[in-house]
């Protein structure tokens, strides 16, 4: 389950408290640091996957299923056209790019995925939970 980061519980604050507009799409995003994200990391602190197929994942506002304290959003598929290597975790920001918040972060407690060859895949049901 994804622990939020300062950074996005700061973009919530400013969303509800002040005058930040809500984001449409977020974005879940694979990352390769071997060791999990700090809860002071910024999204410059988190190295994204990239080439041989990867493209983050759009989460479209108003799909994700909100159960007491935990969103949930509908099972995402990655798959490699070539090797990534090891992916430690994933997490969610407000864009698909460099910029953007960093909101949320997961380091798999099962991985890394060593992704090696065309075809391999990740699978990822994104989840926060508010506390």
């Amino acid at each position: 389950m994804s622990k939020w980061v300062d950074d996005g519980e700061h973009r919530v604050a400013d969303i509800l408290f002040g005058d930040q507009p809500v984001d449409d799409t977020l974005y879940l995003r694979l990352y390769t640091n071997d060791t999990e994200p700090a809860e002071t990391a910024k999204l410059v602190d988190v190295t994204e996957v990239s080439g041989n197929g990867y493209s983050a994942k759009a989460l479209s506002r108003g799909s994700w299923t909100i159960s007491g304290e935990q969103a949930t959003y509908a099972q995402q598929t990655f798959e490699a056209s070539e090797a990534w290597g090891n992916v430690y975790g994933y997490y969610v920001a407000t864009s698909s790019g460099e910029t953007g918040v960093l909101l949320a972060v997961e380091h798999f407690t099962n991985g890394p995925y060593n992704v090696q060859s065309a075809g391999d895949q990740i699978k990822i049901t994104p989840k926060i939970t508010i506390d």
